[in-house]
């Protein structure tokens, strides 16, 4: 603005100019106005421009860093999904390594000694199932037997990681006594209370599995003779392992036997092939085999025994892993040294049968004590008078 622009100005304001000076200075204020709106149109016009152009960038921002949460989520689960995968297929060749391999191995270690150690072990099998992650859970249930029936009682769940075996997750049902029945060895003063009386009480239309105690060591093929004429069934034969006589603590009273069922404990290397069929397909073959055990004729003590000291044996290979089912010590190195040198001998059995029937062996002198362990309604089968 030049100094004579503004000494005109001056005198607009005071008046003193000529009407022909006055006209010229109120159009180039008009000038001026109309610059100045333009001016400040293009400068909001700039300003809301601006302000849209940042709102826009934060929300490109916000999306862009959700989109890389996302991206990195999903990478990290592709990434366990593989990873589970590939751990899968590893476990499973770990598992089934070998011949046997580990998995059935593992499942044989709990059988068998739940076999030998249970008077009713015998009465279940192991389910096995691998895990990711060179994991593998067992799956079992505890049975009894009451007359002719098996009835489930609890269940079982060991988890392994590789070879390395926990201990067990035992659960029961139903009302069990905290000691629970025992054996009383022969020769013991105190043989504690016999349930006779209870057997007395019962009705008729019942059966019982009981733990018979005996008054003498007994062999195998004895006692079989004495039980042959009897309308009961021989469930478990316990065994003296040297142990059993000499326990301090428990004073003859035996609370953890160690046994055999009534049956052989077959293993796998004693089951004779039925039948082999291979299959081809468009990637390979398949093989399908069927097997069954050995015949075995009641009463037949040595083969018995023979499968007894086998189930020891094999055992004793995975003695650690078997202390932990029984969380205890089973010393087998012991007990199959005393076997070896003085034989299989007997201090009592678990039975079960017709209640009637078992209290007739109250009068047996060759019988010290009995404890009730089961009690059900009839279930004594119509076969086993078709069979005799």
């Amino acid at each position: 603005m030049t100094d004579d622009f503004k000494r005109k100005l001056e005198d607009y304001e005071k008046g003193v100019l000529s009407e022909s000076e006055m006209d010229e200075i109120e159009k180039e204020l008009e000038k001026l106005e109309t610059y100045q709106e333009y001016l400040e149109e293009n400068t909001s016009e700039e300003s809301t421009d601006y302000r849209m152009n940042e709102q826009k960038q934060r929300k490109i921002l916000r999306l862009s860093k959700w989109k890389a949460r996302f991206q990195t989520a999903f990478t990290a689960l592709g990434i366990l999904i593989l990873l589970t995968i590939v751990s899968s297929v590893l476990t499973s060749v770990y598992y089934g390594w070998g011949k046997p391999d580990r998995s059935e191995v593992f499942r044989n270690i709990i059988d068998y000694t739940l076999t030998v150690t249970n008077p009713y072990g015998y009465y279940g099998s192991t389910d096995i199932n691998v895990k990711p992650f060179f994991g593998l859970e067992a799956n079992r249930d505890f049975k009894k037997v009451i007359g002719d029936e098996n009835v489930v009682v609890g269940e079982m769940k060991v988890n392994y990681i590789f070879s390395l075996m926990g201990y067990p997750e035992n659960e029961y049902y139903g009302r069990l006594s905290q000691e629970g029945p025992a054996f009383v060895f022969p020769g013991v003063e105190e043989a504690g209370s016999s349930d006779w009386d209870q057997l007395e009480k019962l009705p008729e239309g019942t059966v019982v599995s009981a733990y018979v105690s005996f008054s003498n060591l007994l062999d195998t093929e004895k006692v079989f003779q004495l039980f042959s004429q009897k309308n009961m069934e021989l469930i478990w034969f316990a065994v003296d392992t040297g142990f059993e006589e000499n326990d301090k603590f428990n004073e003859g009273i035996i609370h953890d036997p160690i046994g055999f069922p009534n049956f052989p404990i077959w293993h796998e290397d004693d089951m004779i092939l039925e039948s082999r069929e291979e299959s081809k397909g468009f990637i390979g073959g398949t093989v399908s085999e069927s097997y069954s055990s050995p015949e075995y004729e009641e009463g037949n003590a040595s083969l018995l025994h023979q499968q007894f000291y086998k189930t020891l044996n094999f055992l004793q290979e995975h003695e650690k892993k078997a202390d932990k089912i029984i969380f205890g010590k089973l010393r087998l190195k012991d007990r199959i040294a005393y076997l070896e040198k003085n034989g299989i001998h007997h201090y009592g059995v678990v039975i079960t049968g017709p209640t009637k029937e078992i209290l007739t062996l109250k009068d047996e002198k060759w019988i010290s004590n009995l404890v009730v362990d089961e009690v059900g309604f009839w279930n004594w089968g119509s076969w086993r008078e078709e069979i005799e």
